[in-house]
């Protein structure tokens, strides 16, 4: 089984706000819950139309992806009121902890608290590679061991290609070390005593694709096609 290394991923998140009338959290707090999802689990192929006139549509060098599991070492999440002041970010969970989601899963929830009310510019995410010393510590750790190993990757998406028919394993592992600041447009409004969801969503479609057509991630020569598409694919949508 080949392994590559990627530089970043792609997300797209979206909030779904409700009011809650029997909230518990404090006066003058709003409740948040961050969840993973992934949209879909498919990466499929559009069909090639030969003599279309656009040259930069190319054949697919699979028929098919099909994602088995993603998994992503974070080591905080924030919630930002004024992205230019970071001492107005409210933090929602520290680390590590990793965001871990499968084909099957709806949503899997990563935190749920408090934040003061107010209108919030900005989700910001930390990607986390583990040092020596924390690779040490969680060795044997059944959450973390598979980061924890002497390249001590912190993405590694798990999956299968199709081809005529024929499955072959893939697995991606990054070493990203990055800080996200996704901001919601417009931004967004935490009342007090109400209830919101905000959904950190992965498309494979949206990083296993160029131009429309299946990358092979068994292939070294997609890996740079594959990194910079993963980081012109981060969004923020509200809902």
């Amino acid at each position: 089984m080949k392994k590559f290394i990627i530089a970043s991923f792609a997300i797209v998140i979206f909030i779904i706000t409700a009011g809650c009338s029997d909230s518990t959290s404090p006066n003058g707090n709003a409740d948040v819950k961050i969840v993973g999802e992934l949209s879909t689990p498919l990466v499929n192929a559009i069909q090639i139309i030969k003599g279309n006139n656009n040259d930069k549509i190319q054949a697919n060098e699979v028929d098919s992806i099909k994602i088995v599991r993603i998994r992503i070492l974070l080591s905080r999440l924030k919630l930002a009121i004024d992205s230019s002041n970071s001492a107005t970010d409210n933090e929602l969970k520290t680390g590590p902890f990793v965001y871990d989601i499968n084909s099957t899963d709806d949503l899997v929830l990563l935190m749920s608290g408090n934040v003061p009310a107010g209108l919030y510019e900005r989700i910001k995410l930390e990607f986390h590679r583990l040092n020596a010393s924390e690779a040490t510590q969680y060795t044997n750790d059944p959450i973390f061991k598979d980061f924890a190993t002497t390249d001590r990757y912190s993405i590694i998406i798990e999956g299968i290609t199709y081809m005529n028919g024929n499955p072959s394993i893939f697995e991606f592992k990054a070493q990203t070390t990055a800080n996200l600041s996704l901001e919601f447009d417009p931004s967004l409004n935490l009342k007090e005593g109400t209830n919101t969801t905000i959904s950190l969503q992965l498309d494979p479609n949206l990083f296993f694709k160029k131009w429309g057509s299946i990358l092979d991630p068994n292939d070294p020569k997609n890996i740079n096609d594959i990194e910079n598409t993963i980081i012109n694919t981060i969004k923020a949508v509200k809902k």
